[in-house]
C-alpha cells in the first residue's frame, strides 16, 4: 500500500508542469511562474525524497515478511517430522542419532527440549522476545536436568550452525550458553520427574 502511495505521489509531481502548461491562459506571465516553479522545485525534491523513503520502507517490510513466512514454513515442516518421529520409536531411529548413546525415552526428551529451544529461537528472530525476556525463559529452561543434558550433547552443533547465521542467531546462541553456565553455577538441576505431582495422588482433608 505504501509503495502505491509513493508511486502516485511521484507521478503527480512529474505531471504537474505539463498540466499547468495545458490549462494556463495565453497571457500567462511565464517569467513569474518560473520563479514560482523554482520554489516549487525545492518542495518537490523534499516530497520526492519522502516518496522514495516510503518505497524503500515498503520493500524492506515486504522482504522481512517474506523471510518470516519462509522461516515459519520450514519450522512447521520440521515440527511435522518431529511429531512423526516421536509417535513411533522405529521412526525415531531414522532421526539424527545422539552424540552419545542414550535410552529411547531420553532421546525423545532431548528432541522435545531441542524443539522448545527452536521455538524460542523463532520468537527471538522475529522480535517477539527481547534479549531480557529470552534470558528469563532460558533460566527456567535450564533448571531441569534434561535441558542441561541436551545442551551438553548438542550445544556444539548449535554453535557451529548458528555461528554462521545473522546477528540475532549469534546473539541467541551466546545467550543460551550464558544462561546454561549461570544455571550450572547455581547448583544441581532438578531431576526429571522429581517436580511432577503424581496424578493418582489426591489430597485428603
Amino acid at each position: 500500500m505504501y509503495g502505491l502511495l509513493a508511486l502516485g505521489l511521484l507521478v503527480l509531481i512529474i505531471s504537474t508542469p505539463f498540466v499547468l502548461a495545458a490549462v494556463a491562459p495565453a497571457s500567462t506571465d511565464w517569467g513569474k511562474l518560473s520563479d514560482i516553479s523554482q520554489a516549487y522545485g525545492a518542495v518537490s525534491v523534499v516530497l520526492s525524497a519522502i516518496a522514495l523513503a516510503g518505497v524503500a520502507l515498503s520493500l524492506l517490510y515486504q522482504v522481512r515478511q517474506a523471510r518470516t513466512s519462509s522461516e515459519q514454513a520450514i519450522r512447521d515442516s520440521h515440527l511435522q517430522l518431529a511429531t512423526l518421529a516421536l509417535s513411533d520409536p522405529d521412526l525415531l531411529q531414522a532421526w539424527s542419532p545422539p552424540v552419545a548413546p542414550v535410552s529411547l525415552k531420553r532421546h525423545q526428551q532431548h528432541l522435545i527440549t531441542s524443539l522448545a529451544l527452536g521455538e524460542l529461537l523463532q520468537r527471538f528472530r522475529i522480535g517477539h522476545l527481547s534479549a531480557e525476556k529470552l534470558a528469563v525463559k532460558l533460566d527456567g529452561h535450564f533448571r531441569g536436568e534434561i535441558a542441561r543434558e541436551q545442551w551438553e550433547r548438542e550445544g556444539s552443533g548449535w554453535r557451529a550452525t548458528m555461528g554462521a547465521g545473522d546477528r540475532r542467531d549469534r546473539v541467541f546462541v551466546r545467550l543460551v550458553d550464558e544462561q546454561y553456565q549461570v544455571a550450572i553455577a547455581a547448583g544441581p538441576a532438578r531431576a526429571a520427574g522429581a517436580w511432577v505431582r503424581d496424578g493418582s495422588t489426591r489430597r485428603r482433608d
